[in-house]
């Protein structure tokens, strides 16, 4: 796996199975937790309202749940990866309390404009490039096509087309029903508000 940075959490570990399945792609900030501005430390941590009951019934539909977020903080030296395992090993502490979890971390520390040398660069692995799409489709055997990305960030919808999922949109554009690259993006408030219609169109 090319991620330098992944980490993977085996809290309710999904049934393996032969055929590939579709999954939901989840942003981290702005989309479970409030975006603070790079969250780096567990007390800046604070889930957006119904966020964990949404992922907690996407368990329950037994769809595989990965995380899929920048984490530029790192290749900017505002923290270190160490602090990501942290901050991501807290959610999924706080996830269980809500009967929730999240079946695959990953993260992309690398920005081009960087100031710590090791992570200044380009990164396939950076949204909207699909490289954290496919290690997500790899470990969990996901039909990306079939699947959703959720994000509240233009990197998200670009996440989406390049894989060819499905998108909602979390952010303040009245951005309903536009086409991305042959697919639909639809647009809720939260996770909580949008789990209803994803969970009706996943299996459609």
């Amino acid at each position: 796996m090319t991620l330098a940075a992944a980490s993977v959490a085996d809290v309710g570990a999904v049934s393996a199975s032969n055929a590939s399945r579709p999954g939901i792609l989840l942003d981290r900030d702005g989309t479970i937790i409030v975006d603070h501005g790079y969250v780096g430390s567990v007390e800046r941590v604070e889930f957006i309202d119904g966020a964990p009951e949404a992922i907690a019934r996407f368990n329950e539909a037994r769809i595989p749940v990965a995380v899929v977020t920048n984490q530029a903080g790192v290749a900017r030296g505002l923290y270190g990866l160490d602090d990501v395992a942290r901050v991501h090993g807290y959610i999924s502490e706080r996830l269980a309390d809500y009967g929730a979890h999240i079946d695959l971390f990953l993260y992309c520390p690398y920005h081009p404009a960087g100031v710590v040398e090791a992570f200044a660069r380009n990164s396939e692995d950076r949204k909207p490039r699909p490289g954290m799409a496919k290690a997500a489709q790899t470990m969990l055997n996901l039909d990306l096509a079939a699947s959703w990305v959720v994000g509240d960030r233009p990197e998200d919808l670009g996440l989406a087309a390049a894989i060819g999922a499905s998108a909602v949109y979390l952010g303040p554009d009245p951005i309903d029903g536009r086409d991305l690259e042959g697919r639909r993006v639809w647009r809720f408030e939260t996770l909580a508000a949008a789990a209803s219609f994803i969970l009706e169109h996943i299996a459609a």
